[in-house]
């Protein structure tokens, strides 16, 4: 009896993906349930049951004005994400398809800020910011991404291949500027790289903790992994509240990823080919 290989590998391959994906599903399924018992069943071990517990942590969640942290999140994390696409995907386009002086060198100076961690800079930031009065506002956390070095990355690396040269020149032959080259013409054409990114930076946003940390005072406009943290006592942290929002934190993400998972696998894949 001969057995088909290639068949045979298949199956393998699917059941090894199937493993991998209930794997990744259990802390999922382990934080929800968490997030309906109180910390004296957490720490007993019965994690593998629902609680009782998920109208007090609710309300815990409410109570540390957890909503409104989550409107807070949405606005700095959707603020950051448009500038984040638009103005890397202006830079991408102008890096990938023009030719000016020191190009090269202006380029590689973009990618070497990439290894650069944030850190480092963060005390002239905080000054910096302090110096502009900006320092109690959402702008400390939406400004930077004005100028973020992987999204001018990413852009040069998908518009070199997907956007030809051609299509400038029968621009403006048409009398299009390039503005209007780059907004008409160029960034229907990068929509998946777009989706991609706006993903990516969505994510950065929404479950950035130490910069939220340093230059927000003001508990009106927390984000929502500040509230989380903030969640319980000064003895002992309610973790059952805490996995809760933390559950709700995650909702926003899943929801985006469901709704444009083709756009993200597509960009992802295409800018793998072209990069």
């Amino acid at each position: 009896m001969k057995i088909n290989t290639s068949k045979l590998i298949r199956k393998i391959i699917n059941l090894l993906v199937i493993a991998l994906a209930t794997i990744s599903i259990i802390p999922f399924l382990l934080m929800f349930l968490m997030a309906t018992q109180d910390n004296q069943t957490i720490f007993a071990g019965k994690i593998l049951t629902f609680g009782r517990s998920l109208s007090e942590n609710f309300q815990t969640v409410a109570e540390a004005e957890y909503f409104r942290s989550f409107l807070n999140s949405l606005f700095v994390s959707v603020s950051s994400t448009l500038l984040t696409v638009f103005f890397g995907a202006m830079a991408g386009f102008g890096f990938a398809k023009y030719e000016f002086r020191h190009k090269k060198i202006i380029y590689q100076l973009v990618i070497l800020t990439m290894l650069v961690p944030m850190e480092v800079g963060l005390v002239a930031f905080v000054w910096e910011m302090k110096i502009l009065h900006l320092s109690k506002t959402f702008l400390p956390l939406i400004l930077p991404n004005m100028a973020n070095a992987f999204s001018v990355f990413w852009m040069t690396q998908y518009i070199k291949d997907a956007f030809p040269y051609e299509l400038i020149e029968s621009g403006r032959i048409d009398g299009c500027s390039d503005m209007g080259i780059f907004l008409r013409m160029a960034l229907p054409i990068i929509k998946p790289a777009i989706f991609t990114l706006s993903v990516i930076s969505f994510l950065q946003s929404w479950n950035n903790y130490l910069l939220p940390m340093i230059m927000i005072n003001d508990p009106k406009k927390f984000t929502v992994p500040l509230v989380i943290a903030s969640i319980g006592n000064m003895f002992v942290a309610d973790y059952g509240a805490r996995l809760l929002a933390v559950a709700a934190g995650i909702l926003p993400i899943m929801i985006v990823f469901i709704l444009f998972s083709r756009q993200i696998t597509e960009g992802l894949a295409s800018g793998a080919v072209k990069g």
